[in-house]
């Protein structure tokens, strides 16, 4: 395991937009590429709003009969917890189809859920000893139990997440807040790090992230399933960092000071840098990050309002296999970089395709650094892409021999690009 810490810069970037500007309060913001969800309290309840940027539609989801709470969003799909029937459950809302549905009516209350694809987890309290972190795949109907027992803890610390097939958490039943992993419904493993406090575990692909207390010391932990490796960010100072979100090479923080004043923190990655998103006497908190947008919540005007910040490079835009099925925006006419591992000597290669007005300006092959004579090395291979106009635009890219049959089993790479035009002017709620 190789731990790397990274300085905190300091640098603001931007100062962001607001969502919305209703005197009443929103907040609780999660983000999935181009679309976003609140807690919304212009009604006198707590209902559920969704906006869709790429559209500039805003659209009222819950009808004030429930307290909706803890929401998560993933392509057309929301997921929330609320109690209509008395005790805490999970809902589901799909906005291609415009219904909702229950997920869950177990006794004991089920809360704090998380989506990603077909794939919905939370934090369950059914009784007999049953309780724990359960999993719902959407396209066939099986729960299962991912935890090994019940799960104890704060519901906001323990933080159910998923990606893909990988589920994570955190668990206080030995004494000590510590993150579990469980990877395509193995056996979950244990993450800890002798006695600190692993807190608020999020994910992306095989990158974890959680809040790490130890005496003395408080920093992020971003931990690579792949590798192995961890690097350490530091909060503050001062502040303790809390409440954190990846999204490919982007991680989010909320920097709590216990002054009502914390700020919005983000780590790049691939730059290895460390920026400062807000910098004001608001309370900035729960923020959420998706491909190049982070969304939070914070009280300048106040009440809560949700905020949201694109990030903009103007020296262009680069993907890999981590951003597999992900939603990105990107400015118009800007060159986005997709870089996909590919081995031409087994014979295989990738294809890809583009919708109108998605244009490939480049196609090249690198192969990877190799001594002399060595034969059947790997490489990259890197598209290049244009969008032309503002709006929605699909790479796809398989990964075959040129001479067989498609059977549908094969490896593909699928990213939805949002091209607009500028910062996006985000009418309020």
């Amino acid at each position: 395991m190789v731990m790397l810490m990274v300085e905190v810069s300091g640098a603001e970037i931007g100062a962001g937009i607001p969502v919305t500007t209703n005197q009443s309060d929103q907040g609780l913001a999660v983000i999935d590429g181009d679309r976003i969800v609140w807690v919304d309290g212009r009604h006198g309840g707590a209902d559920i709003y969704f906006y869709d940027i790429a559209g500039g539609t805003e659209t009222r989801i819950t009808n004030g009969t429930a307290i909706a709470h803890w929401l998560d969003i993933s392509g057309d799909r929301i997921v929330w917890q609320d109690n209509r029937s008395g005790a805490p459950e999970i809902w589901l809302y799909d906005l291609a189809a415009g219904t909702e549905v229950r997920l869950t009516d177990a006794a004991g209350g089920q809360i704090v859920p998380a989506i990603d694809g077909d794939r919905v987890v939370w934090l369950d309290a059914r009784a007999s000893g049953a309780g724990g972190i359960y999993a719902l795949n959407l396209t066939d109907g099986t729960v299962v139990r991912v935890s090994s027992g019940p799960v104890q803890g704060n519901p906001m610390v323990v933080s159910p997440d998923v990606s893909g097939g990988t589920i994570v958490w955190a668990d206080e039943s030995i004494g000590n807040y510590t993150v579990f992993v469980s990877r395509d419904a193995a056996e979950p493993v244990s993450l800890a790090n002798g006695t600190a406090g692993q807190w608020c575990p999020a994910i992306s692909g095989d990158r974890i992230v959680w809040s790490e207390i130890q005496p003395g010391s408080a920093s992020l932990v971003i931990h690579n399933l792949t590798t192995g490796e961890e690097m350490r960010v530091p909060g503050g100072p001062p502040g303790v960092a809390i409440f954190p979100d990846i999204s490919g090479d982007l991680v989010v923080w909320q920097n709590a000071t216990g002054q009502d004043t914390d700020d919005i923190y983000l780590h790049d990655l691939a730059a290895g840098e460390t920026r400062q998103v807000t910098d004001n006497d608001a309370w900035s908190f729960l923020p959420r990050v998706s491909g190049n947008r982070v969304v939070w919540t914070d009280n300048r005007s106040g009440n809560g309002d949700v905020w949201l910040l694109t990030l903009e490079d103007a020296a262009g835009y680069a993907f890999g296999a981590e951003q597999n099925g992900e939603n990105v925006t990107v400015l118009v006419a800007s060159e986005v970089d997709v870089s996909l591992a590919e081995n031409p000597s087994t014979g295989y290669s990738w294809n890809a395709t583009v919708s109108p007005g998605l244009t490939i300006t480049a196609d090249r092959y690198e192969q990877n650094a190799t001594p002399e004579g060595m034969v059947g090395v790997g490489g990259i291979r890197t598209w290049t892409l244009v969008p032309e106009n503002p709006g929605v635009f699909a790479f796809s890219a398989v990964y075959r021999r040129p001479w067989e049959n498609v059977t549908g089993t094969e490896d593909r790479f699928d990213l939805t690009l949002t091209a607009v035009a500028d910062l996006l002017d985000v009418p309020s709620g």
